[in-house]
């Protein structure tokens, strides 16, 4: 039986998640709608004891599996940082195992850890043997993952005392450890296209995860979470935000790494990119209508592109370009502050927002350098640094549009009779409730449109 071990929930919830405070980086506008609308007691909040722990297990889970597929690649290519990427996941799995142990106490954690470990050496296992053409040993690891499949359900559902049932939890876990093992496959046999399909597919389902273990968590002991809900309109906003905004830093580093290695899947990358970009410009667009998605794409692409400039003018020793590409990149930093201050109104004010957009900046930049010096350890330190930070800007910008348009993310329950009419900003057009489901719809429809637009370029 696991010991429940209620003290201390919060704090791991919170435990090293936001480097950046991010709703601390938005003006506090509810004085506004406390005086002016007179519906101060129904704004809705992206940031609760709920999706805090939501958000918590999204950014770990979501790590492990990026990091796995990195790993999985490295180790297969016989990359030099393999050990060090190795390195990193074993990290992820440390805190993993900390979250667990502040909800489930000592034992809980134990088992977790031999547990979730097992998968990680099972992956190992099946590449060692692929990239030997060991298939007796291929197969066993295929029946080891089999197994840890049925052995966590179960141990989750134990754990969350049926919240999380064996059946379902058997369903995602597998799914887990299909993406990896497709994904690792695709990119064996070269084919790059399906790989980073699969990819964006994969970091999605985490999600997804992270949502499910959250919930059920949160239902366990709700008074340990102020009886609040991982699944609002608010949270789910943040969480679709830290989703695209995770995966286009994940993209970027690892499009900035093929680039400076030559390596054969680099375009892919770079398309896998330029989908998460597009899926960030059908974001905006939905909240802010087509002239502030018009106004947003050319902004953000142009930090990604400043960053291919940089890869170049590396590679070929050109530091006279290298400088001229940081010189763009200081500029994108506060052209796009100031797109975020007067698109939210001044939620999230200029020179709060460049310090946030240069810590991005900084984090990509500081990622490469490491990689381009053989600093391993620094370069999977600094990933994991700025990975994290990119929840904190999911949060930033979830708060301010809540914040901005409070009666669009009413939870079920807590909408008025009447509900005042306040203008988008940003030339968005005419506001309706039906925005709620338009903006929630686009963002986590993100990993389904990638197959659709598959679709269309093979057609």
């Amino acid at each position: 039986m696991l010991k429940k071990k209620a003290k201390g929930i919060a704090a791991a919830a919170m435990a090293g998640m936001l480097l950046i405070p991010g709703t601390a980086l938005a003006h506090d506008h509810s004085d506004d709608h406390d005086h002016e609308d007179g519906y101060g007691e129904y704004v809705p909040q992206v940031s609760t004891p709920a999706s805090d722990l939501r958000t918590h297990l999204d950014h770990l889970l979501s790590e492990h599996y990026i990091i796995t597929v990195a790993f999985m690649q490295k180790a297969f290519d016989g990359s030099e940082d393999a050990g060090e990427v190795g390195a990193a996941l074993d990290e992820n799995t440390a805190e993993l195992t900390a979250a667990i142990e502040s909800v489930y106490g000592e034992e809980g954690a134990a088992e977790f850890e031999r547990i979730w470990q097992s998968h990680i050496d099972f992956f190992g296992d099946l590449t060692v043997a692929t990239a030997q053409g060991d298939m007796d040993a291929r197969e066993q690891a295929e029946m080891d993952l089999e197994n840890y499949v049925e052995e966590f359900a179960a141990f989750l559902d134990g754990a969350t005392e049926g919240g999380l049932p064996a059946e379902a939890g058997e369903q995602n876990i597998s799914g887990h450890v299909e993406d990896v093992k497709n994904v690792f496959d695709a990119y064996v046999d070269g084919e790059f296209e399906e790989a980073y399909h699969g990819i964006r597919h994969g970091i999605h389902h985490m999600f997804d995860i992270g949502e499910a273990l959250s919930g059920a968590i949160v239902e366990q002991m709700p008074e340990e979470f102020d009886n609040t809900k991982v699944s609002t309109p608010a949270a789910d906003l943040r969480a679709a935000l830290n989703h695209l905004m995770a995966e286009h830093f994940s993209f970027a580093v690892l499009e900035m790494q093929k680039g400076f290695d030559g390596a054969d899947d680099f375009d892919f990358a770079g398309w896998a990119l330029d989908e998460n970009t597009a899926d960030l410009t059908g974001a905006m667009g939905s909240i802010y209508g087509d002239d502030g998605a018009m106004a947003f794409e050319p902004i953000w692409q142009s930090h990604i592109d400043f960053f291919g400039d940089m890869v170049v003018a590396t590679a070929e020793g050109d530091m006279d370009a290298r400088e001229q590409a940081e010189m763009d990149l200081d500029a994108y930093v506060v052209e796009f502050a100031a797109f975020l201050d007067e698109a939210t109104e001044g939620r999230i004010p200029a020179e709060a927002g460049e310090e946030n957009v240069s810590s991005h900046v900084a984090d990509v930049t500081n990622t490469f350098d490491a990689y381009v010096d053989e600093d391993y350890a620094m370069t999977y330190d600094n990933f994991r640094h700025g990975y994290h930070h990119m929840f904190a800007l999911g949060e930033t910008l979830s708060g301010a549009f809540v914040d901005q348009f409070p009666e669009q993310f009413k939870a079920e329950g807590e909408m008025p009779e009447e509900m005042p009419q306040t203008g988008m900003g940003g030339g968005a057009g005419q506001n309706s409730n039906m925005m709620l489901w338009i903006t929630i719809s686009a963002l986590l429809a993100a990993s389904a449109a990638v197959y659709i637009r598959k679709k269309a370029v093979q057609a």
